[in-house]
C-alpha cells in the first residue's frame, strides 16, 4: 500500500508536467530564456532552481541505467550565461543543461540514487525576480523509481504506436494520390553524401580550456565541407543536423539508411587525459579496436545518449541473416576505401595520429548497407589542435581536405 501511495505521489507529479505542456502554459509570444541553474545539496535532500524570462510549459521524467530525472521546456532556449554543467553532490551527481530542439531546452539530472520529487513548482516573475522552476529531491526506492520509469515507458510507447499508425494511414492515402497522377520523369540522381556533426543540442561533446565546445567545431567544419562538395556539382549533400540539436545515435544512422545515403561522414573531435596526444584519424567499425584510446574514444561516444536523456542504443544482434552478413562485409570493405582515400589527403596537410587509418565499434557506422567513416578531427585536450580546430581558416583547409578525399573515393570506386 505505501509503495502505490509513493508511486502515486511521484507519478502525479510526472503525468501533470505532461499535461502542462500542451496546455495553455505557453502564451509567451516569444521564447524564454533560461538564465541560471543550480543545485543546493544535502545528504538527504536537493534543490534545483531554474531562472527563466518568463513563465514556460515544462515536462519531467525518470529514465534509469543511469538513473536520471529530465525536464524539457517548451518554448525555452539556454542563454550565454546559463551554465551548461553543473556539478553536485548527495542526491544528485551532476547535471546538464541545452537545447533538444529549436524550441524546447533540456537538464538532465544524473541522479546518485533513486530519488522522489517531493516539490514542483512553476513561479512567475515578481519584480527583479525571475520566473522560476524548483525542484525538490527526496530520496526514493528503487521499486518505486522503476515503476515510475517503467510508466512513462509505456506511455510512450502508446503514443508511438499511434503516430506510426496516423504515418501509415497518410502515407496510403498520398501513395493511391500519386498512382491517380501522371508520373514526371526522374532526374538524373546523384550520390548522396551524409555529413553528420557529431553531439549538439543538450550533448556539448568534448570541451577546450577555454570553453570551445566539439559540437560548435564540428558542425562548422560540416557545414564548410557541405559547401565544397556541393560546388562539385556530382553529389547531393546533407547534414544530419544544421543547428545546435540534438539527434539520438539511432536516429543519424536511421537517416542514412532511410535517404539510402551512399556515404555517411561522422565528424568529431575527442578529448583525452594525457593532453600530448593529438592529431587526426579515421575510423571504419569494427568490433575489436585498434588500441585502448581507440576502445575508449568509441564507449564515450557511444554513451553519448545517456547526456541527453536518452538510453543508449541497443547492440546488433548477433545472429544475422547471411545475406545481410555478405551485405555488411562488401559496406566494411567500401568504408575501409573510403576512409584510406581521406586518409591520404589529410596525411599530407593536418597533423595525424601514428597509423591514423584504425577500427573501433562506433554506433554510428554500423548501418549495414551504407558505407560510414568517422573522422576525428584532433583533440581539444591538446593545445596545437585546440588552436587548430578553433580557427576559421584551418577549418576551412580541412574542409578543403575532407572533400578532396571524399570525391577521390567516389571516383576510385567508379573504375572498373
Amino acid at each position: 500500500m505505501n509503495l502505490v501511495r509513493e508511486f502515486l505521489r511521484f507519478g502525479l507529479i510526472v503525468w501533470c508536467a505532461f499535461a502542462m505542456f500542451a496546455g495553455a502554459a505557453f502564451a509567451q509570444s516569444e521564447q524564454a530564456e533560461i538564465s541560471d541553474a543550480r543545485i543546493a545539496s544535502a545528504p538527504e535532500r536537493s534543490r534545483i532552481v531554474f531562472d527563466l524570462s518568463a513563465e514556460t510549459g515544462y515536462a519531467t521524467f525518470p529514465v534509469a541505467e543511469p538513473d536520471r530525472l529530465v525536464i524539457d521546456f517548451e518554448g525555452a532556449f539556454v542563454g550565454e550565461n546559463a551554465p551548461v554543467d553543473v556539478e553536485a553532490s548527495g542526491l544528485v551527481e551532476k547535471m546538464h543543461l541545452g537545447a533538444l530542439s529549436e524550441d524546447v531546452a533540456r537538464a538532465v539530472i544524473f541522479l546518485n540514487k533513486p530519488v522522489a520529487v517531493s516539490v514542483i513548482k512553476m513561479s512567475p516573475a515578481d519584480g527583479e525576480v525571475p520566473a522560476r522552476l524548483v525542484l525538490e529531491l527526496e530520496p526514493g526506492t528503487r521499486d518505486v523509481f522503476d515503476a515510475a520509469v517503467a510508466a512513462v515507458l509505456a506511455q510512450q510507447q502508446a503514443d508511438s504506436e499511434a503516430q506510426t499508425t496516423q504515418e501509415t494511414a497518410v502515407t496510403q492515402q498520398e501513395t493511391a494520390t500519386t498512382d491517380a497522377e501522371a508520373v514526371a520523369p526522374s532526374a538524373e540522381i546523384k550520390p548522396l553524401i551524409i555529413i553528420d556533426p557529431g553531439h549538439g543540442g543538450v550533448d556539448l561533446g568534448a570541451k577546450g580550456s577555454e570553453g570551445q565546445l566539439e559540437k560548435d567545431i564540428v558542425l562548422n567544419v560540416a557545414k564548410k565541407l557541405q559547401a565544397v562538395i556541393q560546388a562539385d556539382g556530382r553529389f547531393d549533400v546533407a547534414l544530419t543536423r544544421d543547428g545546435d540539436t540534438f539527434l539520438t545515435l539511432n536516429e543519424r544512422v536511421q537517416l542514412a539508411r532511410d535517404n539510402q545515403a551512399n556515404l555517411f561522414v561522422s565528424l568529431h573531435a575527442d578529448s583525452f587525459e594525457q593532453p600530448f596526444v593529438r592529431g587526426g584519424s579515421v575510423y571504419t567499425r569494427d568490433e575489436k579496436a585498434t588500441d585502448v584510446l581507440d576502445k575508449v574514444l568509441a564507449e564515450n561516444e557511444n554513451q553519448a545518449d545517456l547526456v541527453a536523456g536518452f538510453n543508449p542504443p541497443e547492440t546488433e544482434n548477433a545472429v544475422v541473416d547471411i545475406l545481410v552478413d555478405l551485405m555488411r562485409r562488401e559496406t566494411r570493405r567500401q568504408s575501409f576505401v573510403a576512409a584510406r582515400q581521406i586518409v591520404a589527403l589529410m596525411n599530407r596537410n593536418m597533423p595525424m595520429r601514428p597509423h591514423p587509418l584504425r577500427q573501433a565499434d562506433f554506433f554510428v557506422l554500423q548501418a549495414p548497407e551504407v558505407p560510414s567513416v568517422l573522422i576525428e578531427l584532433g583533440f581539444l585536450s591538446n593545445e596545437q589542435d585546440l588552436r587548430n580546430l578553433s580557427q576559421e581558416q584551418w577549418q576551412e583547409k580541412v574542409a578543403d581536405t575532407l572533400a578532396r578525399g571524399i570525391t577521390k573515393y567516389f571516383d576510385v570506386s567508379a573504375q572498373p
